[in-house]
């Protein structure tokens, strides 16, 4: 257990509860804001994973991942939020390198899996090396095969209606 997560959640009551399951099987310090999470990073770093709730109010929770992979090379990021769309996803995978996004009210036992398997990742990997395959959980890797999406896609924009 030398690996360190920082888990980043708003809301206290669900922090306090992933704080219970989670700090059982890793060493894990919690942050309740973006600014919270960049101190921690700064003062008691490098971390192995950062598992953050998307959209993080406050000046620096859209800049939380990139400053977090500048104040721990080679941090391995898991990102919860409440509504994945797919273009939230794809975005947060394109420009932040994200190894996995979860609903907030996903089942524990996954998000461990997926932690277990960024520090796996974290310890095999340089800063700034890709993700290799053998990391991946064999849903992922069904997943990539498969070419689904389990999360709901952007609704299509609302046509604009013409009578004639």
């Amino acid at each position: 257990m030398s690996a360190k997560v920082l888990v980043v959640e708003k809301d206290r009551n669900r922090l306090s509860r992933r704080k219970r399951v989670l700090g059982k099987r890793f060493r894990l310090e919690t942050a309740a804001s973006a600014r919270q999470a960049l101190d921690i990073l700064g003062s008691k770093g490098p971390f192995a994973v950062i598992v953050s709730e998307h959209g993080l109010l406050g000046p620096d929770g859209k800049e939380l991942l990139p400053l977090a992979e500048s104040l721990s090379p080679g941090i391995v990021k898991i990102i919860l939020t409440e509504a994945p769309t797919l273009s939230a996803v794809m975005r947060e995978v394109n420009e932040n390198n994200v190894f996995g996004y979860f609903d907030a009210a996903c089942d524990p036992m996954e998000l461990i899996r997926k932690i277990n398997a960024g520090i796996t990742l974290y310890q095999k990997s340089s800063p700034g090396r890709a993700f290799k395959a053998s990391v991946l959980t064999e849903e992922e890797r069904l997943f990539l095969r498969a070419g689904a999406t389990p999360i709901a896609a952007d609704p299509p924009p609302n046509p604009r209606r013409v009578d004639r």
